[in-house]
Order: structure tokens, then C-alpha cells, then sequence
């Protein structure tokens, strides 16, 4: 047995000095400071001045994953290793169904591709289509443990398009089989109509890629989607919900009884659409877009407020010298997507708790406990509690360090950002009961991470 000792432990609803025992995967048992009998501890861990976490959950990212003429640098080694060192125990990965073809079978891919993670993981679907052989998997995808799964509506040109009479499928099919269906939500049409008029203009630089997706095409987007929901009212997840104006709506439809549900990324709380016209503009583009200084504040608002529930990190960076030599000077053809598995909670703690945008206990709500309440692992994880995995996160909020590529173990030598002035780090990670990062260092063993079954209770 483990017994940590002196630390503060952090949990959705309250800090409490308390000593934390694990046994095996489990936690064991939590207690007031010294009620423990240490006889029978194998191991005692000083975690005195640190903040005792819950493992994180990233349940939006993409790891080698092929997208506009690139591949993302995150495979699982490199990504379940840069995900460690950010307190991130649990990932959720995508998998897209040929078009036309069985999202089973790709399902089964990345379980091969996951053999040498570091830590535990699971799997959202992407679908592509409505058709009878989807829905007919649905059901089955759901049994095996994988209830979540993304579609969009946008992306017409690559195939990715879902139309009304597909989305109301899938929301039909959601709803009997117990899922969620998660939506990309951005307007097509107004998309299209926007980058031909930018390029039309002659502009091409970075920062008309903003331009060309308005806050206006993601609402439109989301009013489509609860419209929807109103004739079937399945569970929606909306990702990287990125302005002011999408929460709005969202609120609204929430407010109405329907059941849908938004998460932000780490880079829509920090970033502005100003880093598209900076010297590195081109690395700073992903879809939905940076927004204005107005979508941050309300962002920030929305996480304090509840509405938005969960912060993921939508990894996806790709090769930077990709985005140059594939974009070729032209906004609409590079491939959108920032690395950011590492980052999340060191930007969560810098920008929202030290500066008190946020309480310690908001931040583990969106980045553990909403995650796994809302994509069926609470409470295996999420909590310390007794009974729940022993995924843990030691995080010593009187480091003080500047955030850089080479500071970080992501796969990419560009940072989103570099130069950033981070309060606290995380000392070690504990993953269902091991060390996987134990004083800074990496001691976890490739493997180690298995497959989370899923099913949703909501």
C-alpha cells in the first residue's frame, strides 16, 4: 500500500488536508492527517504543500490522425507520455469511418494502435455517414463500451458533411441505444461563401481564416443542431465550443430540457485571433478559429457559470513545416490543428486559478470529473474516493517556470505559448496506483494503459 501524506486533496465539491491511502489500483481509503496505522504501508509519499488531483480526462483529441495532406504528431507513446507530464491520466481518442464502411472495425485499428500507451484510454467514433450500416452499429458500438461519437456540419468538400435528414438518424438512433452524439459545429455553407470572398480579395494571409469562420457560422451551426433536438431530443455534446455566442444558445436550449452539453479547449480560455497576425500566424490556425478578447472573457464566465462543463485540449497539432509547405501561403490550405495534450492544466492553474478567473475545485471539475460524469467512466475515475482508480495527480503550485517547446515533451517543436509565464507544476502522476511520473521524471512503462469501458448514466 501507498499512503500520501501532507497534501491538500482537491475534488469538484471542496479542499481537504487529508492523507490518502491506495491499494493496488484502488483507492483505498481517504482521512483526516495521521488516522492511518503506517504498519501496514508499503510506501509513504511526503506530498506536503502540493494540491492531491484526481488524473485528468482529455476526452477530445487526435492521435495519428491523417487530415489535410498530414498526419498529427501524436502517436500513443509520444501522446499518452506528453499527456503524463500534464497530469492527464485518461485520454479519449477519435476514430473515422471510411466513408461508407464499418466504424467497428476501426474501432479495433486503434486498439492496436494503443498498445504501447502510457496511461488509460478509450476511443470516440467519427462518422461520416447515416447510413443503414452505421445505425446499425450504433447499438453495438454502444454494448462495447464506446457511447460517445462526432459528427459535423461542415467539411462538405472532404466528406464529412451531415445533413439534416442524417442528423435527425443518428439523434434517433442516439437516443434508443443510450450514446451522445458529439457535433462540430460550423456552419458550411457560410464557410464556403466567406473563403471565396477572401481569396476573390486577394487575402490570404493567416488571419483570414478568422475571417472566413465567424462566430455567426458556429451559431448558426448550433441553432441547426437544437432544432433538431427539439423533434429528438437525444443527448448533444458540442465541442471546442469557441464564442460567447454559442453559449448563449446553448443556455437557452439547456434552459428548454434539452439535454446538451459544451465543452471549450485550453485554447480558446488563453489565445486571441491576434496570434494569426503574428510571425508564426500560420501555426495558430484550427477550426473553430481564435477568437476576440469578448469570446475569452465570456468563455471563462461560462466555465465559472456551469455552461460550459468540461475544458479539453482538442489536440491536434501537426508538423510545422507541414502547415507551410502544404498551405503555401494560403490561409484555406493549411491544416488547421494546435498541439495541446500537455498543456491543459498548466494554463488552467496559470490563467484561471492564480489569477482567480477560477477555484482549484472548478478546475477539476471541467478537466476530471465532468469528463468522466459525462462520457461514462464516473466514478472509476474522476474522484478520489474510495473504490475509484487510483489516478492521481501531485501538482507543487510554488514552481514557477516559462512555458516552451523544449520545456514540454510534445512532439512538436512549435508552442502555442511560448514565452508564457506558468505558477505550479505537476511533481507526479499516478496511473490506477503506479507511478508514471514520479519528481519530474518519466518511470512508466509503455503498455501500461488499458482500455476504459464506457457507459453512459445520464
Amino acid at each position: 500500500m501507498k499512503l500520501f501524506r501532507g497534501g491538500d486533496i482537491v475534488s469538484a465539491a471542496e479542499i481537504t488536508r487529508a492523507d490518502l491511502l491506495v491499494e493496488g489500483e484502488k483507492v483505498q481509503a481517504v482521512g483526516a492527517p495521521g488516522s492511518f496505522d503506517t504498519k501496514a504501508v508499503d510506501e509513504i509519499i511526503d506530498v506536503s504543500g502540493t494540491f492531491v488531483m484526481p488524473g485528468l480526462i482529455d476526452p477530445h483529441l487526435h492521435f495519428n490522425s491523417p487530415f489535410m495532406g498530414t498526419t498529427t504528431v501524436h502517436d500513443y507513446p509520444k501522446g499518452t507520455v506528453a499527456a503524463a507530464f500534464g497530469g492527464v491520466t485518461t485520454v479519449i481518442d477519435f476514430s473515422t469511418q471510411p466513408k461508407g464502411g464499418s466504424l467497428l472495425e476501426n474501432m479495433a485499428q486503434k486498439e492496436k494502435e494503443a498498445r504501447d500507451a502510457y496511461i488509460d484510454w478509450s476511443v470516440n467514433g467519427i462518422l461520416l455517414d447515416a447510413g443503414p450500416q452505421t445505425l446499425a452499429e450504433l447499438p453495438q458500438l454502444v454494448s462495447e463500451g464506446f457511447p460517445t461519437y462526432k459528427c459535423f456540419t461542415t467539411y462538405k468538400h472532404s466528406g464529412r458533411f451531415m445533413d439534416d435528414e442524417g442528423m435527425l438518424a443518428l439523434l434517433e438512433a442516439t437516443l434508443q441505444s443510450g450514446g451522445m452524439l458529439m457535433v462540430h459545429a460550423e456552419n458550411d455553407t457560410i464557410i464556403e461563401r466567406r473563403i471565396r470572398m477572401e481569396i476573390q480579395a486577394g487575402h490570404f494571409a493567416p488571419i483570414y481564416h478568422a475571417r472566413s469562420r465567424p462566430a455567426s457560422a458556429e451559431a448558426v451551426a448550433i441553432r441547426r443542431v437544437v432544432d433538431l433536438m427539439r423533434e429528438v431530443p437525444a443527448p448533444v455534446y458540442i465541442v471546442h465550443t469557441s464564442a460567447a455566442q454559442s453559449v448563449a444558445l446553448i443556455e437557452e436550449a439547456r434552459s428548454e430540457g434539452l439535454p446538451i452539453h459544451c465543452e471549450t479547449c485550453t485554447h480558446y480560455l488563453a489565445l486571441t485571433e491576434s496570434n494569426l497576425e503574428g510571425p508564426q500566424g500560420q501555426l495558430y490556425i484550427c477550426s473553430p478559429p481564435l477568437r476576440e478578447q469578448k469570446d475569452v472573457d465570456g468563455l471563462w464566465r461560462a466555465v465559472v457559470s456551469g455552461s460550459v462543463e468540461v475544458v479539453s485540449s482538442d489536440d491536434a497539432g501537426v508538423p510545422p513545416e507541414d502547415s507551410y509547405r502544404i498551405g503555401g501561403g494560403r490561409f484555406d490550405k493549411v491544416p488547421s490543428g494546435l498541439a495541446g495534450i500537455e498543456i491543459r492544466l498548466a494554463i488552467l492553474y496559470s490563467e484561471g486559478v492564480a489569477r482567480r478567473r477560477i477555484g482549484l475545485t472548478k478546475l477539476v471539475e471541467v478537466a476530471a470529473q465532468n469528463p468522466a460524469r459525462l462520457f461514462g467512466m464516473f466514478p472509476q475515475k474522476g474522484i478520489l474516493a474510495p473504490g475509484s482508480d487510483a489516478d492521481i495527480v501531485v501538482y507543487d503550485p510554488s514552481v514557477a517556470w516559462t512555458m516552451t517547446a523544449k520545456e514540454l515533451h510534445m512532439n512538436t517543436d512549435f508552442c502555442a505559448f511560448d514565452g508564457w509565464k506558468i505558477q505550479g507544476r505537476v511533481r507526479s502522476v499516478l496511473s490506477r496506483g503506479s507511478f508514471v511520473i514520479r519528481d519530474g521524471r518519466l518511470v512508466g512503462k509503455p503498455g501500461a494503459g488499458r482500455r476504459v469501458f464506457r457507459r453512459l448514466s445520464f
